[in-house]
């Protein structure tokens, strides 16, 4: 087993099937961020979205997965 993070996306209160498992805290994190806050481009700044999507949750959590798991990096 190895620790890796899954990104866990929620939208209106109902937590979606598929799951990304992430070697990197950081880029889970990252990634969970984009998605409540619509960020559309890598270039788009956190600063000029102010606003979250409505009912879209999205965060990172620590778990163990097989090491055959594809970790994204």
């Amino acid at each position: 087993m190895v620790l890796a993070f899954a990104l866990i996306v929620v939208i209106n209160n109902v937590e979606q099937p598929d799951v990304s498992y992430w070697a990197s805290i950081y880029k889970c994190n990252s990634y969970a961020k984009a998605i409540e806050h619509g960020q559309v481009s890598s270039k788009d700044s956190y600063s000029n979205l102010n606003r979250s999507q409505v009912n879209v949750t999205a965060y990172c959590k620590p778990v163990h997965v097989e090491e055959d798991v594809e970790l994204l990096d």
